[in-house]
C-alpha cells in the first residue's frame, strides 16, 4: 500500500508540472506579443518626442554662430545662464509664478465650490453642467477675443459699467498696469480652465460613498465636520490632479496674454518669452534653453504634487 502511494507521488508531480509549465509559455507568449503590439508606439514616440527633444537639448548647449555663418561652439549651460540673467527672462518667469499662484488658488477653492453645489442631483442640474463646461468649450483665442472687448479702454463694457455706477471718472486702460494685467488676465485664464477642474473635483465628490456620510451624521458630525474630516481627506488624490492640471495649464498661458496684450513685457510669461525669443527674434539657442527650463519646471511642480499625495495617503 506505501510503495503504490510512492510510486505514485512522482507521476502527480509531472501532471502538475506540465500545466505550469504551459501557463509559462502562454504568459511568456503574451508578453512577446504585447511587445510587438506596443513597439510601433514605442517607435513613434522616440521618433516625434525623444528624438527631437534630445536634438534640441544639443542646441541649447550649443552657440548661436551658425546664425552669422559662423561654426556652433559648445558653450555647456551658458544658454541658460544667458536666460536666466536678462531682465526679461527673470520677469516672465516672475509673471508666470504669479500667473500660477493666482490661477491655482482661485481654480481650486471656486472649484470646490462649485463641486460641492453640483455634486447632488437638482433639477436643471445637467442645463447647469452644460452651461459650466461652455467656458472649456470655446478656444482659448476666442475666449481672449471675448474677453478683450470687456477690457477695452473707449467701448468696452467694464468702463461702461463702471461708469454708469459712477465708480471712475473716465476710462482706464485696465491692462496697461502691470498689476492689473495680471490680474485679468489669470481670471480670463481661470474663466476657461474652472470647469475642467470642477468636473475632475465632482467626479472625485461622487466616488465617495454616502454610507460615509450617513454614519458620521450618526455620530453627530456636522456638514462643515464632514467636509473638514471626510470630504477634503477622500478628495485627495482628485485635489492632486486638479492642482497638476492646473499648474500645467497656468504655467503653458499663451493665448489668452497674446490675444489680450499681445507680447508686451508687463505680462509676458516664460512660453511667451520662448515664442518670442525663438521666432521673433530668430534666437534658437536662447529659446530652446528657455523651453528646457520650462519644462524642468513644470516637472518639479507635477514632482511636488506627487510626494505630496503620496504623504498624505500614507
Amino acid at each position: 500500500m506505501g510503495s503504490d502511494i510512492c510510486k505514485r507521488e512522482p507521476h502527480t508531480g509531472g501532471e502538475s508540472s506540465g500545466p505550469s509549465r504551459r501557463v509559462d509559455l502562454a504568459a511568456r507568449e503574451a508578453t512577446r506579443v504585447g511587445m510587438l503590439m506596443v513597439a510601433p508606439a514605442v517607435i513613434i514616440t522616440a521618433a516625434l518626442v525623444i528624438y527631437p527633444l534630445a536634438t534640441g537639448f544639443e542646441t541649447s548647449l550649443r552657440s548661436g554662430d551658425t546664425a552669422v555663418g559662423g561654426q556652433p561652439r559648445f558653450v555647456g549651460l551658458g544658454n541658460y545662464g544667458d536666460v536666466l540673467s536678462s531682465s526679461t527672462g527673470r520677469d516672465a518667469i516672475a509673471h508666470t509664478l504669479v500667473y500660477v499662484a493666482l490661477a491655482v488658488t482661485l481654480e481650486l477653492a471656486l472649484g470646490l465650490i462649485v463641486a460641492v453645489a453640483l455634486h447632488r442631483v437638482f433639477r436643471g442640474r445637467g442645463i447647469v453642467l452644460a452651461i459650466l463646461i461652455l467656458p472649456w468649450a470655446l478656444p482659448s483665442v476666442v475666449s481672449g477675443v471675448l474677453w478683450r472687448r470687456v477690457f477695452d479702454p473707449d467701448s468696452g463694457l467694464l468702463n461702461s459699467m463702471l461708469a454708469q455706477l459712477h465708480l471712475v471718472s473716465h476710462p482706464h486702460v485696465w491692462l496697461a498696469s502691470r498689476g492689473w494685467a495680471l490680474v485679468f488676465i489669470t481670471l480670463v485664464h481661470v474663466w476657461g480652465v474652472l470647469p475642467l477642474v470642477s468636473l475632475i473635483l465632482i467626479a472625485g465628490l461622487q466616488s465617495i460613498p454616502d454610507e460615509v456620510y450617513s454614519a458620521s451624521a450618526v455620530d453627530g458630525a456636522t456638514p462643515l465636520r464632514q467636509f473638514r474630516y471626510i470630504t477634503l481627506p477622500l478628495l485627495g488624490p482628485s485635489i492632486a490632479v486638479a492642482l497638476t492640471v492646473g499648474t500645467v495649464w497656468a504655467i503653458k498661458i499663451f493665448d489668452e496674454i497674446y490675444v489680450l496684450n499681445g507680447t508686451a513685457l508687463n505680462t509676458r510669461s516664460i512660453l511667451m518669452e520662448v515664442y518670442n525669443t525663438t521666432f521673433v527674434n530668430a534666437d534658437f539657442v536662447h529659446g530652446t534653453a528657455f523651453a528646457f527650463i520650462l519644462t524642468v519646471v513644470t516637472v518639479l511642480f507635477a514632482a511636488i504634487y506627487a510626494v505630496a499625495l503620496g504623504r498624505s495617503r500614507t
